[in-house]
C-alpha cells in the first residue's frame, strides 16, 4: 500500500534535495544570485511593491486608457497580458517565487478599480443606462 511519507528518514532531507541529486547544480548569472542574495523579508516587499505597481499599471490601462476609442483595445489586451503574464517571466528570469506578488498585483487592481467606481459614482456618472 502507497503512503505519503518520504522512504527516507532521515533528519535534515527532504523529498525536494533527493529528486535534485542526480542532476547537476544550476547556473545563476549576475541578478539571479544577487536576488537569491535577498532575506526573505526584503524580497517579500520588493514583490507587494512591485506587484501593487504593476496592478494600478492594469487599472490605469484598463479604465483610463481605454477610453480612447481609437487605441482603447489595445489598453485592455496591454492589462491582461501585465497580469497573466509578467509574474511569469520575472519568475522564470529570477529563479525565485513571486507568490506575493501576484496576490499583491491583484490587491492593487481590484483598490483601482473601487477607487475608479468611487470617482465615477462622485461625478453623477450613471451606473446603470436607463432605457
Amino acid at each position: 500500500m502507497e503512503t505519503n511519507t518520504p522512504k527516507n528518514t532521515e533528519p535534515g532531507l527532504t523529498t525536494s534535495s533527493n529528486d535534485n541529486a542526480g542532476q547537476p547544480p544550476v547556473e545563476l548569472d549576475d541578478l539571479q544570485k544577487k536576488v537569491q542574495a535577498y532575506p526573505e523579508k526584503q524580497w517579500i516587499l520588493f514583490q507587494r511593491l512591485g506587484g501593487a505597481a504593476l496592478g494600478l499599471l492594469s487599472g490605469y490601462l484598463l479604465t483610463f486608457f481605454s477610453s480612447y476609442p481609437s487605441i482603447g483595445m489595445y489598453g485592455t489586451i496591454a492589462a491582461v497580458l501585465i497580469a497573466l503574464f509578467v509574474p511569469n517571466l520575472i519568475e522564470k528570469r529570477v529563479k525565485r517565487p513571486v507568490r506575493q506578488g501576484r496576490v499583491a498585483l491583484m490587491l492593487g487592481l481590484g483598490v483601482w478599480l473601487l477607487a475608479f467606481l468611487a470617482y465615477m459614482l462622485l461625478q453623477g456618472t450613471p451606473m446603470l443606462g436607463t432605457t
